[in-house]
Formats: structure tokens, sequence, C-alpha cells
């Protein structure tokens, strides 16, 4: 009995000696933490990028005031090198710090204006190529002020093109206006309005690539999709006696990795405008907060007279090729709509945050059924003179 009563010190130590050691072993690194305001979305919003040197789940703590957000980053540490406070747009973040804990990191925001869950999206991305083992998170807070213009037009009409609209341009621009209020960028009509497919120069932009996933599902990410898609598209329109031009054709960023919005995009545009296309079509995947949201949109910007003409036929064609519900032609202020000379379109093909819908959106038939529905919808708007 003493010699039990001896042995259970010793069996207690060796019970609490891996829990230390689990405790001990060395976490995940927050190397570099960076902020931005994007406003080439319906709602701006800030965005709060962590580089973390390993895998982690981030878990998101919203108070009951809802003025105080916090996501917990479990098993990393920061890095001696990082700042543990940050500035960011005071219209929609008063602060941001870092707070070490013995199981994790908290990244901290004080808002100004009250959000919910709803207005938070947090979300992973595979890290760098220099850090392939790590990840990123990325934190996005909408803007609650209504302080922050979307981009609707740059003060240099030529900007992005030839280093035209550089700082210190003296032209005027009054965002004020409505989008359909919105001059051609070019300012002359190169495309053609004329029947038929054949010669006509098509722009097919498949949304995202390369460090920029898009919108992420259970299983799948938009920038897969679209660029399916969209390689479909283009073969169609080849069959069919057109020339496309793609802003992609592999899993890369069209301006460079990890780049700004307004860099991509121009990007794009730039692409567009320089095939003097006559028509442009952007492909997106929609996501939402809730699995319950899907459907298919169809965006225009009014900023020639054949914009609307281009989304409504496309549209039309859409929905006859799938069951998804629809969600209507609605005017838009994004950027690509805007900055290319050409009449333009944007189509979110479905929610990928809908189960149901993503399953479809990954299946051949699926990509194959826009694919076509894209084509006779460009069909349609030529065939009809833009009207």
């Amino acid at each position: 009995m003493l010699k039990k009563l001896c042995m259970l010190p010793l069996l207690l130590l060796l019970a609490v000696i891996p829990m230390t050691m689990v405790q001990a072993a060395p976490k995940a690194e927050i190397t570099s933490v960076r902020t931005a305001t994007r406003n080439d979305a319906n709602t701006p919003f800030v965005r709060t990028v962590l580089e973390v040197t390993d895998r982690t789940t981030p878990r998101l703590f919203l108070d009951e005031s809802g003025e105080y957000i916090s996501v917990t980053l479990p098993h990393t540490k920061i890095a001696k090198n990082v700042d543990k406070r940050y500035d960011a747009n005071h219209n929609v973040v008063s602060r941001i710090t870092l707070t070490q804990r013995s199981s994790g990191t908290d990244v901290n925001f004080k808002v100004p204006q009250a959000v919910t869950k709803k207005d938070i999206k947090v979300f992973t991305l595979p890290g760098t190529d220099k850090n392939k083992k790590g990840m990123r998170v990325v934190i996005d807070l909408n803007d609650k002020s209504g302080k922050v213009k979307q981009w609707s037009h740059w003060n240099d009409a030529a900007i992005g093109i030839n280093n035209a609209g550089k700082k210190g341009s003296t032209a005027k621009t009054n965002t004020s206006k409505p989008a359909v209020d919105v001059p051609s960028y070019g300012n002359s009509k190169s495309y053609s309005l004329t029947q038929g497919l054949k010669g006509k120069v098509i722009a097919i932009d498949p949304g995202h690539g390369g460090s920029d996933t898009g919108a992420i599902g259970s299983f799948s990410q938009e920038k897969n999709i679209t660029l399916a898609i969209g390689q479909k598209v283009a073969e169609l329109l080849n069959d069919a006696g057109a020339k496309v031009v793609m802003t992609r054709t592999t899993d890369v960023d069209v301006y460079a990795p990890y780049d700004g919005a307004v860099e991509e995009l121009q990007a794009r545009c730039n692409i567009a405008n320089a095939a003097q296309a006559d028509a442009f079509v952007s492909i997106h995947i929609d996501s939402f907060s809730s699995a319950d949201a899907g459907g298919v949109t169809a965006y225009y910007n009014s900023k020639t007279p054949y914009d609307y003409s281009l989304a409504k036929y496309l549209h039309a064609q859409n929905m006859a090729a799938t069951n998804f519900s629809d969600r209507g032609t609605r005017t838009a202020n994004f950027y690509v709509l805007l900055h290319t000379n050409m009449p333009a379109v944007l189509l979110e093909l479905g929610f990928i945050s809908n189960p149901t819908e993503e399953q479809a959106l990954n299946s051949e038939q699926q990509q194959q059924n826009f694919a076509e529905s894209i084509v006779k919808g460009l069909a349609d708007y030529f065939d009809h003179n833009g009207q």
C-alpha cells in the first residue's frame, strides 16, 4: 500500500509533463498586418489582412453594443517586429489593436457606429509564395457611416491608360451625379452595334484570380468557377466567328499578386479598351452571410445608351439556363462598368454561399449552360443593334 502511495505523485507528474510540452510548443506567428479601404463594392468596407506563418482558425466575437469586435486567432503569437496598434479609415474603424494572450492573439476593433454580424466577414486565404505553409486571415468591416464614397469616376478620364491622370491632374469631377449620368469613358464610340457575332470583339473577364480567390464556398472558390465559365464562353464565341479578348486565361492576377483593387480592376478595363472591344462581360459568383440567399443578377451602368440592353438580353438568357431564382437587372457603380469604353455588364451567376447553387455551379453542365446563355444573350443584343 505504501509503495502505491509513493507511485501516485510520480504518475501525476508524468500526466502533467505532456500538457506542459503541448503548451510550450511553438506557435504560429503573425508577421504582418495591413489595412485598406475598399470602395469598389456595393457597400464600402475596411479590410484588415494578417499574415500568419501557420494554420489557425479565426473566431469572431461581437459585444452586445455592436461597437467592439474581437477576432481570436488560437495558438498564435505576435512577431517582435509587428506593431500592436493600427489606424484605418476612421469613418469605419476607430482603432485596431492586437492583444497577446497565452492561448492566442485577439485582433480587436472599435467602430464608431454599431455593427451586426452581417456587417463583418472573416475568412482565410492561402499564404504567399514566400510562406506557402502559412495563411492570411482577412477581416472585412462594412461602412455604416455612409461617408465612404464608392468609386464612380476618377479625376481624369484616361487614368491608368498611358500614365495619364496622375496625381496633380486639374480635371474636375462631380461624384454626386447618379450612375446614369456618367459619360462613356473614351468619349468616342469605337464599338459596333451591327447584327451578328461574326467579327465582333468581345472582352470576357473571369472575375478574381491568382492571389484573389473571390468568394469562398464550402468546397470551392469563385475564381475557379468564373474562369471555367469564361473559357467555355470564349470557345463558343470563337466558333461563332467573334474575336475574344480574355482578361485572364489561367489562375493569375491580371495586374500583380496581392495588388490593390483599383490597379487590378483598371488592368482589366485597359485590356478591353486597348482591344476596342464591342462588349465587355465580367463573370462573377455572388455570396452572402446567409445560406438561403440565391439567384442570378445582371448589373449595368448607363454610361452609354446600350449598357442596359446588353444586361437585359444576357440576363434573359441566363435565367433560361438555370433554375436559380431571378434577382433581376440592376444598376451599379462597379469599377469595371464605369471604366470600360464599351457597353459592359457584370453577371452574378448564383451564390457560392448557397449549398445547392454551389454544387450546381461546380458541375460541368451548369457551367456549359451559362456559357451558352451568355453567347445567346450577346447574339440577341447584336441582332437587335443594341436596342
